[in-house]
């Protein structure tokens, strides 16, 4: 039995989209009847004509020289005439078990290109940049100007300095790092691995390979490791300043301020977060002068950024190790 899409499927559509669902069942296959033109990116070699896909010929089937009852056994069920009538000439694709098509990124392909939720920077990036982002690729449809949008709009999700990743909240981190991984998106790697470093618990996507689980675990152990060693010196030891009375206003108030909050919070190991948590903190109530608390926040933030680039050797030297 036929089952077709409750939105997207138009009876003025020339193109009927076979989703063939990864079950042992084609009772379960979905059909899809759009316009040909709404696909605007043609790259793709399943909506160019003359393509491997085939135009139906009659109720029920299609011209092919090969798989010649496919669309045939579609139409077998007399409850399937109304559904299949009128579709003469319509171009037919099937998106099969080996693409591994997922039904729901589909659905979000086609709201792109139906204008219903087109990708744009505010997109969210699990309901909708990723979905795009696998469906466009090279081993599914095959869409390479959508894919590099998605691409851009997926970078853009993730901070691109240490002030912003200071401040960075990452909720899905695990699998966005694995689809960087998987795609090759290089700039969002290290805020992402930055980030699971920093964290106490890493659990990755179940879809990850085993590979992409060993691979990311072992580079933020390694990143963890290095910025616990670079950072504990100076988190436990009050810095001087220009002058003898701020110096001593900033060590009595080093204790309370920087070190017993990090201690609970497990911060050794997360200097961009706590550099930024000193720069916040009202040290002219502390007795600090504006000059001094003006030069420290500027030491901090140079910091930040040491540790920002210092990540990238610390990268090459955990991926050479492996």
């Amino acid at each position: 039995m036929i089952k077709r899409h409750p939105t997207y499927w138009f009876n003025d559509g020339d193109t009927i989209l076979h989703q063939k669902v990864l079950s042992d069942h084609d009772d379960n296959d979905i059909f899809y009847r759009i316009h040909h033109s709404r696909f605007s990116w043609p790259e793709s070699p399943k909506f160019l004509p003359g393509s491997s896909s085939q135009l139906v010929s009659e109720l029920g089937s299609y011209i092919s020289d090969n798989d010649q009852n496919t669309f045939r056994t579609m139409g077998e069920n007399d409850s399937d005439e109304e559904l299949l009538d009128g579709l003469n000439g319509c171009k037919y694709v099937v998106l099969d078990h080996e693409q591994a098509i997922d039904a729901n990124d589909l659905v979000v392909l086609l709201d792109h290109f139906y204008g219903k939720n087109v990708l744009s920077p505010e997109s969210d990036l699990t309901t909708r940049i990723v979905p795009i982002l696998r469906i466009t690729s090279l081993d599914q449809l095959n869409i390479p100007t959508l894919h590099e949008e998605a691409k851009k709009s997926f970078v853009r999700s993730f901070p691109n300095n240490a002030q912003e990743l200071a401040n960075f909240q990452g909720e899905c981190a695990e699998e966005a790092l694995a689809v960087a991984i998987q795609y090759d998106i290089r700039q969002p790697q290290k805020p992402l691995l930055y980030y699971l470093a920093t964290q106490t618990h890493l659990e990755l996507h179940e879809a990850d390979s085993q590979d992409s689980r060993t691979s990311i675990s072992t580079l933020s152990h390694t990143i963890s490791t290095h910025m616990i060693s670079l950072f504990t010196p100076l988190l436990f030891t009050p810095p001087p300043t220009s002058h003898m009375e701020c110096t001593d206003a900033l060590a009595e108030h080093w204790m309370p301020l920087v070190i017993a909050p990090a201690i609970e919070d497990s911060a050794m190991g997360k200097p961009l977060q706590t550099l930024e948590r000193m720069k916040d903190v009202n040290w002219s109530e502390c007795g600090l002068c504006e000059e001094c608390v003006r030069i420290k926040r500027e030491e901090w933030t140079e910091e930040q950024d040491r540790v920002w680039k210092i990540m990238d050797t610390w990268i090459l030297e955990a991926d050479a190790k492996e």
